[in-house]
Parts: structure tokens; C-alpha cells; sequence
């Protein structure tokens, strides 16, 4: 190999690596592009009201599912300062039988949300669906399915915060 064969080859590697590095650049440009200006919400289509009454609605469900008997004040505090109106009556009203509950069969419980959607929103007040599954949960933290359901969750905003206040069972799984 003589040295202008060299050099044609030095520059052929050179320019493909130019060509290489500007479709990078180009590319990462581009997604860079589609991330900031696709929607960029959990639910797509949700503006950003809809989607803080979801997840709020999300939120409370799991919290409403959710008791550890070591740490039941601080759970049942959690809960139902997520409700306002009869659901957080109805709460309060449970509190002891729920605390004998957990002690009796020595078993926590817990809660995931599955599946959520935006159903409607007037003013102040949202409807979300979810699909939900409760777990009792052992001393080990083996977690046990005992349940699954779809709901209809009603959420207002109080004050800048949303709060559930009514809860219907719309079937099970």
C-alpha cells in the first residue's frame, strides 16, 4: 500500500465518522424534540386537571386499602385526610372495628391500582374509574391477593387539594 492509498483511506474513515457523528446529533436532536413537545401526561389526552384528580383519586384508593397495624394512626391519619364529606364520616365511624380487624387476624393490608380512567369533570369535581387489587400482607411481607374490583371515584378540589367523597363499586373482576 503506497501512502495516497493511506490517506484516501485516513479520509474515507474520517468522513464517516463525520457523517456518523452529525446523524447522531441530528437523532438525539429529534427525540429531544418529540419529548418536550409530546404530552407528557400518564393518561394521554389528560390535561393537567384531569390528570392531578386521577392520580389523586389513585392515591387515596390505595391509602383507603392500606393499613399496617404497627403504624395504624399514621395510616388512618394518611387516609382520611384524603376525603372530605360522608366518605370521610364513614371512615372515622370504622376506625376502631377496622384496628380490631387487623389485630385479630394479624395481617396488614394493602392496595395497587391497575388500571385508571378519566371518566368526567365539572367545576370542582372529577369521576375517575379504577381497577383496583387488595392484598393482605403476612409478618414476612408476603403479600396475598384477596380481592380485585372496579370502582367509580368521586374527587372534589378543596382548596387546591383533591379529596375523594364518595366511592361506588362498579363490578368485579
Amino acid at each position: 500500500m503506497d501512502v495516497a492509498d493511506a490517506r484516501s483511506e485516513g479520509r474515507v474513515a474520517w468522513l464517516t465518522a463525520g457523517v456518523l457523528g452529525v446523524f447522531v446529533l441530528l437523532l438525539g436532536a429529534a427525540l429531544g424534540v418529540l419529548l418536550v413537545v409530546r404530552n407528557h401526561h400518564a393518561n394521554p389526552g389528560l390535561d393537567g386537571r384531569e390528570q392531578a384528580a386521577v392520580d389523586a383519586a389513585s392515591r387515596e384508593m390505595i391509602d383507603l386499602q392500606s393499613f399496617r397495624l404497627a403504624q395504624f394512626d399514621a395510616d388512618f391519619t394518611r387516609a382520611s385526610s384524603g376525603l372530605t364529606g360522608d366518605l370521610q364520616k364513614a371512615l372515622v365511624s370504622k376506625k376502631a372495628s377496622l384496628q380490631d380487624s387487623l389485630k385479630k387476624s394479624k395481617l396488614d393490608t394493602t392496595a395497587s391500582v391497575s388500571q385508571t380512567a378519566f371518566e368526567q369533570g365539572e367545576g370542582g369535581s372529577a369521576v375517575v374509574l379504577m381497577t383496583m387489587n387488595n392484598y393482605r400482607v403476612d409478618a414476612k411481607g408476603k403479600k396475598t391477593l384477596f380481592s380485585s374490583g372496579r370502582f367509580e371515584v368521586t374527587v372534589n378540589n378543596v382548596k387546591g387539594k383533591w379529596l375523594a367523597s364518595n366511592l361506588t363499586s362498579v363490578g368485579l373482576m
